[in-house]
Parts: structure tokens; sequence; C-alpha cells
């Protein structure tokens, strides 16, 4: 009687030790998945309408859309480095945080849509450098020579 105890005791115990790795494994890949994939934000459902005020925002909106989705694709694809999409991500929450100080007024001047447009362009630019260098396997093929 006593040995069924101690043995119900020690499966429970070891049930509870996998299903608290199971536990961590799925918060890890949904944590992974939700800081690289797109966002949705208020931005964007109501850019989705008709569109009646075609304003530089609607522009960098869609920019930062693609920025974002360039760096999920990467990270997906693995064509870039936790590292380099972490870098990357930074970059862009830098561009956010520009963009945040820029419409402390309720919009941004034609000035800082420029200014905003020109940082998500070299971001772009910057994701599909590291994408294209790494998925070419240039890293690679340079350490065989």
């Amino acid at each position: 009687m006593n040995f069924n105890k101690n043995l119900t005791f020690k499966h429970l115990v070891v049930m509870k030790k996998i299903l608290f790795a199971a536990v961590v494994v799925a918060v890890g890949f949904t944590s992974a998945s939700a800081q690289y994939g797109p966002r949705h934000d208020d931005r964007d459902r109501y850019e989705n309408r008709d569109d009646y005020r075609r304003g530089p925002m609607t522009d960098i909106n869609r920019m930062q859309r693609e920025a974002r989705q360039q760096i999920a694709t990467g990270v997906q694809r693995g064509t870039l480095t936790s590292r380099e999409a972490n870098a990357l991500m930074a970059q862009y929450e830098r561009i956010e945080d520009r963009e945040r100080k820029f419409s402390h007024r309720g919009r941004v001047s034609p000035r800082e849509a420029r200014i905003l447009r020109e940082d998500l362009q070299r971001l772009m630019a910057d994701t599909r450098r590291m994408s294209d260098r790494r998925g070419d396997h240039w890293a690679r093929d340079r350490r065989r020579f």
C-alpha cells in the first residue's frame, strides 16, 4: 500500500515535469511567432476602408507593414538569424518612436513624412541585403575558398 502511494507520487511529479516542459516549448514558439509576425495595428483597420483621405500616412503605414512582413518572412525562411531580426526590429521600433514623436500634434508634416519614408526604405533595404546574403549562401561559400 505504501509502495503504491510513492509510485503514484513519483508518476505525478514526472507528469508535472513533462507538462511544464510542453508548456514552455509551446510558449516559446508562440512568442517567437508573435515577435516577428505581422502586427495588426489600429491604423491598419482604418486604412483598409475606401481610404477617403489619401495622405502621407497611408503610404507610411503600408511601408511599415511591408517592413514587418519582410522581417517575418526572412525569419520563417531562415534567411535572417534571430540576432539580425532583433536588430532590424529594434531599427523598426526606433522608426515607430520617431513617428509617435512627429505625430504628437495629431498629424505628420510633409517633411516628417519624407523622413519616415526614407527611414523605412533604409530598413527594407537592410532587410533585403541581409536576407539576400544568407539566401545565396554567401557567408558559407566565402569560407570554403
